[in-house]
């Protein structure tokens, strides 16, 4: 990969030439039912990692009858050099126009052979998907677990129970895709603050989860409406100042996962340069910083990272967890270490005092992208903050409920260790919190149990919280009139629930047995 191009992805080729001197692997075979509109020819199919290596040959069949097509990577999975594993790769044929049925595509390693050798042309993929223009471009995929696998990082190969968590959020997201329901609310579509924390990525993940197309078109129109407001130079132009909480990157991702769609490449790329408008380290002489900014830039460097593999990306990644680290293992003004990346009460608030502070709620986005990054690297610092965070928690960021909400655990939405005056604790607004950082202790709790650490206390508050998490699932079932949508307010609330959350039913499988 030419490190230099911004947008410099693989692009491949393969002519299904085996030579003799070659030892062909085992085949693998899956299949895919089709069926194309005359003038469609290009199927776009995300892969799962470690499933198809880049050194293969390709084939596309129908019952024993070779199809003539062309075959592009669009995205490799990251860090896997020198083993490459294709992730989206678009096939084309002419032959494929107005096809209608059950397609088998079939790959086979070619061992200890370079790409090259293996008729592979690495090249830049954008001017052919811009050649490309408006084509239509059909998703397909054997099933959908193959579907989750290839782009939710936390899937695996068994089904598990979703509906406690898609059920309540497909309500949810009939109200915040209502453009009726939301003015009413006060929530025109340019209003600002709705758009935070990524409502299209909550709204493809809903797709993913369920398979509804309608939730496929629901986030394309939400994600078109947010790159036709980022500017040349990544600014979102609801706001009129620099504010890395609106960049938004994963929305972007899963659009160009699921559609080779240049634009939201293009869209993450200017978004990409405008976070490094934020300083990462932190001092007490700095001013203003919070967890929920720290997140959103390195959402964005690891994003960008994982779609392109830019080495500027990946670099970027790295200084921002390792002075994530700094604050939160060497901490400013001989804080006592606690857990978490402490910085200053008045510079997290805009008032009170410098004493510590953390956000339990924010560390759930920082979290979210340390645990990416975990995920596709097995990266030990990220790990390392996951699993204090977890403590942290526990030690400091949790009261109990005795007004509103009795007899429950509610995360705090600030902690002040050395002032706790100023803690903000709100029994009615608090536990809308419940799953987000109910997901940041399950992260912690499963690295926890894969570094064979005592996890039993941080488990049992992450079962807790999953047991309020869950509520809307209760409230769902209880419903005696059946309803289209509920209302959430505010509407941003939706995407704080579920952009950072989508591994929940896979923790709680997984952790909760």
């Amino acid at each position: 990969m030419n490190v230099n191009s911004i947008t410099s992805i693989f692009s491949v080729i393969l002519f299904f030439i085996l030579y003799s001197s070659l030892a062909i692997g085992e085949n693998n075979t899956v299949s895919l039912d089709v069926a194309l509109d005359s003038d469609t020819s290009l199927l776009l199919l995300p892969v799962p990692n470690n499933t198809i290596p880049l050194n293969s040959t390709l084939k596309i069949q129908y019952k024993d009858i070779s199809i003539n097509s062309k075959f592009h990577v669009v995205t490799l999975w990251p860090n896997t050099q020198p083993n490459a594993y294709i992730r989206t790769l678009l096939i084309d044929s002419v032959d494929l126009k107005g096809f209608v049925g059950k397609l088998s595509f079939t790959w086979s390693e070619l061992p200890n052979v370079n790409v090259q050798d293996a008729g592979i042309l690495s090249q830049n993929i954008s001017p052919l998907l811009v050649s490309l223009g408006s084509q239509k471009k059909r998703l397909v995929y054997p099933s959908a677990q193959w579907l989750r696998q290839s782009l939710l990082l936390h899937a695996d190969s068994q089904d598990h129970d979703t509906d406690w968590y898609v059920l309540p959020q497909q309500k949810y997201a009939h109200f915040i895709t209502n453009k009726k329901a939301l003015k009413k609310k006060g929530y025109p579509p340019t209003k600002a603050g709705q758009w935070l924390y990524d409502r299209p990525q909550a709204l493809y993940q809903l797709y993913i989860m369920t398979e509804d197309k309608a939730w496929l078109n629901e986030a394309n129109m939400a994600a078109d409406f947010y790159k036709q407001h980022i500017d040349d130079q990544g600014q979102f132009t609801l706001i009129k100042r620099f504010d890395p909480k609106y960049l938004m990157p994963r929305g972007l991702a899963l659009q160009y996962l699921l559609s080779a769609d240049d634009s939201a490449l293009k869209a993450l790329t200017k978004i990409f340069q405008s976070s490094l408008g934020w300083d990462e380290e932190y001092s007490l002489s700095r001013g203003f910083w919070t967890e929920r900014n720290q997140a959103a830039a390195l959402n964005v460097a690891v994003t960008y990272w994982e779609l392109t593999g830019s080495q500027a990306a990946l670099s970027r990644v790295k200084e921002i967890i390792d002075a994530t680290i700094s604050m939160t293992f060497r901490p400013e003004n001989d804080w006592p270490l606690r857990g978490c990346p402490q910085h200053g009460f008045k510079s997290h608030e805009g008032w009170g005092d410098d004493t510590a502070a953390c956000s339990p709620w924010m560390m759930a986005l920082l979290g979210d992208a340390l645990w990416r990054y975990y995920r596709l690297t097995g990266d030990e610092k990220s790990a390392a903050l996951i699993d204090a965070f977890g403590d942290f928690i526990l030690n400091y960021g949790i009261y109990f409920g005795d007004k509103r909400v009795h007899k429950i655990v509610i995360p705090k939405y600030i902690v002040s260790m050395d002032n706790p005056t100023q803690e903000e604790l709100n029994q009615w607004s608090d536990p809308q919190h419940a799953c987000d950082v109910a997901a940041l202790l399950g992260k912690s709790t499963y690295i926890k149990e894969q570094k064979k650490q005592d996890s039993f206390m941080v488990k049992e508050l992450f079962s807790s919280l999953v047991h309020q998490c869950k509520g809307s699932y209760r409230k769902l079932n209880a419903e005696k009139k059946v309803t289209k949508y509920w209302s959430v307010m505010p509407p941003r609330r939706f995407a704080w629930m579920y952009s950072s959350t989508s591994d929940l039913p896979w923790l709680v499988v997984h952790l909760l047995k």
